[in-house]
């Protein structure tokens, strides 16, 4: 789109909506990657190696929630561009792609919520156990992280495969930096497969590439970009 119909189809205020947008998903997609890191890669394989594993990290429980609060940040930059898209199918699109967000975050929520809380409780009582009672907090520990595993990777699959897609998509039909689109429609589908993969087959590929490489890299990147391109757009929209 020209800089002269982004002009044309401004509405008043939609600069500020798009700046404050960006802001958002800047600082969310910051975060987020900022505390995914610190949660580091949970051992999920092996129920007692995953106690100790939280053990060793005070702040287990606290990176999911502020990994949940950051994701939120975000949707609040994708919202400013739904609304900045002026293409009827790429609003149409847009609107899938904040559906599908909504969805994702519950998802992810639920499953963040659950697990960030189990395994800090169940490794605090683990640490003082007599040897039987150990044994029976792993298993209840196999059985949290067994649970929230396909949740895990719904979540990812929704919140940064089909969103992504759509959003993508979305950018690419309204003509707006379409270069991004293209990242954002090959980021989502690579996430999407790969989840939905492992999904399948639990065994297909190491959780890291999913839950680092794909979720808490390149889609945060590619978040990124689109708040930069959300800045210069609101910047010929003045």
């Amino acid at each position: 789109m020209t800089s002269e119909a982004i002009r044309q189809t401004s509405e008043p205020g939609q600069a500020a909506a798009l700046r404050i947008g960006a802001c958002c998903g800047i600082v969310g997609a910051l975060a987020f990657a900022t505390v995914r890191i610190l949660h580091g890669d949970t051992p999920a394989a092996d129920a007692e190696a995953s106690l100790d594993f939280v053990t060793g990290r005070p702040s287990y429980a606290s990176v999911h929630i502020a990994a949940l609060l950051a994701a939120t940040l975000s949707l609040a930059m994708l919202m400013a561009l739904v609304s900045s898209l002026t293409h009827p199918a790429a609003r149409l699109l847009g609107r899938w792609g904040l559906a599908t967000t909504v969805v994702g975050l519950g998802a992810f929520a639920v499953e963040g919520t659950s697990e960030g809380l189990a395994l800090p409780e169940l490794a605090h009582a683990a640490a003082g156990a007599s040897p039987a009672q150990r044994a029976e907090l792993v298993r209840a520990a196999h059985a949290v992280l067994a649970t929230t595993h396909g949740p895990s990777l719904a979540a990812i699959a929704v919140l940064y495969g089909v969103s992504l897609i759509a959003f993508g998509l979305a950018i690419v039909v309204d003509n707006h930096t379409s270069w991004v689109g293209w990242t954002g429609l090959t980021v989502g589908a690579v996430t999407l497969v790969a989840a939905t993969g492992e999904y399948l087959n639990p065994d297909l590929m190491p959780g890291f590439l999913i839950y680092g490489l794909l979720a808490s890299i390149l889609a945060q990147a590619w978040l990124i970009a689109l708040a930069l391109t959300l800045l210069r757009r609101a910047r010929l929209a003045v």
